[in-house]
């Protein structure tokens, strides 16, 4: 209706401007340019406010509004979007960009491209091997674009962390960013979102968002650019080429959108971009790059005066071959500086220290590198050890973990993890922004310890096993009946005023991260027939554990991942190419006799959202005793889950 009006009312008055406007007539041009703002102001201000006295009649919550514009409809629709795509807070970092003075050809170049609208090529390749400084590049485009007004929005993707290692996450967020900067496009979403109540970010087709491209009345003044950087530590192979693919048609259908994509040359993004007709695309290979020698060397330079600094050395530190032997053993990668630097303020001689990690064995650089500071550090080469990293690699695809939990879940005393991260603060660290969550400085970090080149390599898919294991152990060993001791039954979770705090004192953060990824890392890799993980699972399910994790989910807002944790884990076990092991029979027949043949009955389990934990136990335990343990909890799951969700 608001649409229609609107613009109605600016056609009229647009087709009196354009016959108003020639040159004998400039007092009636600016005059009528005046009753047009009025007029639009006018009526955006009484839509507004009616907009508010529905919200107000349908009993919605209001939405808080600018002390300065309570009647603000961009705020009101900027805060519908946000409640309806949840969108990943990412964007760039000042701190995260290419040091000054480097990159600035190639930064020009990419400006050029993004302000020549009549560039046929609207999708931007930037590629290059691991430490190259893709990233660092990224956040410096970010920010020259974002000084020219011209960056929609930007999305960092990051292997170690859940939210920006899910390529459904990218989308949503750039939708979000875009409808931020550009009204019209954030009109046509928060319409569409308002007339399909059941459209949310996780069930958006990327089809949608190239319909709302082609719903676009009017362009923007001027084009915009999306930044997606390190594609390849989002999604996998075979979806990767689908956004790609998405990006690249909506950018062929709105030629003021321009999308760049920094990413290593993995071979399905390869293929994508070779398949595409030559002039659709620009691509550049950071080792390429001309002026790279130089800005290593600007860049390491400054780095090394910082060590002179430290260890109060003369300044041009190190002599000059020594510094060009460095340049000739980095091989353009940033990163191999960066850790380097690192190593060399902590040791007790950087003189020989340098020297040392110089030498030649026949490894890739970083890796090479990477050996030398695990050898100085004298980190031992045990079991105990490659646990922890196990974990460490395991779990940060779904969330970063304290050493508190790390130690716990591998087995390990506390006081030998805060050891070997701090002798190890060059290639892991505490992120502060994830509560303390260790994380490794780098992915090349990751990926060099589960390869031949480590001397403490890690299998992954052991450290899955035993971190499912482990997982088993501590869920078997912390749940209890009542685990927040809630002192009223009649409350419902949402009505327990201090749950939180109760869950922080109670439920230690390796039982909240082992009720909810348990079967993740049991299921990674098919079933060995091993007995020791079977008989966990036999007094898992054989117990009261089952009903006390579900106790966990739902005060942790969780009980939606119940059942598929356990079909899961079914599925798992019914795949299984290994010898069959009488524990797994028993768990198969046991879940065929009832998941199967018992209908799932919502009058079961009379349970809603209203009741608590305690409850929880008043009105299921009768039917949790009747019959095979797996089947019962995966049906108490489900309707558990109907009842609240």
């Amino acid at each position: 209706m608001s649409k229609v009006v609107s613009g109605h009312v600016l056609d009229l008055v647009s087709t009196e401007m354009i016959t108003a406007r020639t040159p004998a007539n400039p007092e009636k041009i600016e005059e009528m340019d005046k009753e047009l703002t009025k007029v639009i102001e006018d009526f955006n201000h009484a839509v507004d406010v009616e907009a508010l006295r529905l919200a107000k009649k349908n009993g919605k919550p209001l939405l808080s509004l600018p002390a300065d514009d309570p009647f603000s409809m961009t705020h009101v629709e900027q805060e519908f979007l946000l409640t309806r795509l949840k969108r990943v807070e990412t964007g760039y970092d000042l701190r995260l960009c290419c040091m000054e003075g480097t990159r600035e050809t190639l930064l020009s170049r990419i400006m050029a491209w993004a302000a020549n609208e009549s560039d046929t090529s609207n999708l931007y390749w930037i590629h290059g091997f691991p430490g190259i400084g893709k990233t660092s590049f990224a956040h410096s485009i970010c920010e020259k674009l974002h000084n020219k007004e011209r960056l929609a929005g930007a999305f960092f993707c990051q292997r170690d962390d859940a939210n920006m290692n899910e390529l459904r996450n990218i989308l949503p967020t750039l939708i979000s960013k875009l409808a931020e900067k550009f009204p019209t496009f954030r009109s046509i979403v928060a319409d569409r979102l308002r007339s399909d109540p059941n459209l949310t970010s996780r069930s958006m087709k990327g089809s949608l968002f190239l319909d709302f491209i082609r719903n676009l009345p009017r362009h923007p003044k001027h084009a915009l650019v999306f930044v997606i950087d390190a594609l390849d530590e989002c999604g996998d192979d075979q979806n990767r080429p689908v956004l790609l693919k998405i990006l690249t048609e909506a950018a062929t259908h709105a030629p003021w959108l321009k999308i760049i994509v920094t990413s290593r040359p993995e071979d399905e993004i390869q293929r994508f971009f070779h398949r595409l007709p030559r002039l659709s695309y620009s691509s550049y290979d950071l080792s390429m790059d001309q002026d790279a020698e130089a800005d290593l060397q600007t860049f390491a330079r400054s780095q090394f005066d910082l060590v002179a600094k430290v260890w109060i050395l003369p300044t041009p530190w190190p002599e000059q071959p020594l510094f060009d032997r460095v340049i000739s053993r980095a091989n353009g990668m940033f990163i191999f500086i960066e850790t380097l630097v690192l190593v060399l303020k902590q040791c007790e001689d950087p003189e020989e220290t340098l020297k040392a990690s110089l030498q030649d064995s026949g490894l890739k650089p970083l890796f090479n590198l990477y050996s030398s500071i695990l050898k100085a550090r004298r980190v031992p080469n045990n079991a105990e050890f490659r646990q922890v990293i196990g974990v460490l690699l395991t779990a940060t695809p779904y969330r970063t973990l304290s050493e508190d939990s790390i130690a716990e879940l591998a087995g390990v005393r506390p006081n030998l993890v805060r050891k070997w991260v701090d002798n190890l603060s060059s290639l892991l660290y505490r992120d502060e922004a994830a509560n303390g969550g260790l994380r490794v400085r780098h992915s090349s970090i990751s990926e060099f310890f589960v390869s031949d080149h480590c001397a403490y390599k890690v299998n992954i898919e052991d450290a899955n096993t035993q971190l499912g294991s482990a997982c088993l152990k501590t869920m078997m060993e912390q749940l209890r009946f009542n685990i927040c001791n809630l002192d009223d039954s009649r409350l419902a979770n949402a009505n327990i005023i201090d749950l939180p705090s109760r869950i922080k004192e109670h439920v230690s953060d390796a039982l909240q991260y082992s009720s909810l990824y348990w079967s993740n890392h049991l299921c990674f890799t098919p079933d060995n027939g091993d007995p020791c993980v079977w008989g966990k699972l036999k007094e898992f399910f054989e117990g009261l554990y089952g009903l006390f994790w579900v106790e966990v989910l739902s005060i942790m807002g969780m009980v939606p991942i119940g059942a598929p944790s356990l079909r899961r884990v079914i599925s798992w076990s019914k795949v299984s190419s290994a010898p069959s092991c009488h524990l797994r029979k028993r768990f198969q027949l046991d879940v065929e006799c009832r998941f199967r043949c018992c209908p799932k009955n919502p009058g079961c389990l009379p349970f809603h959202h209203h009741l608590p934990p305690p409850h929880l136990y008043q009105h299921s335990t009768h039917l949790y005793f009747n019959g095979p343990i797996p089947a019962l909890t995966v049906i108490f799951i489900e309707d558990l889950q109907q009842r609240i969700y």
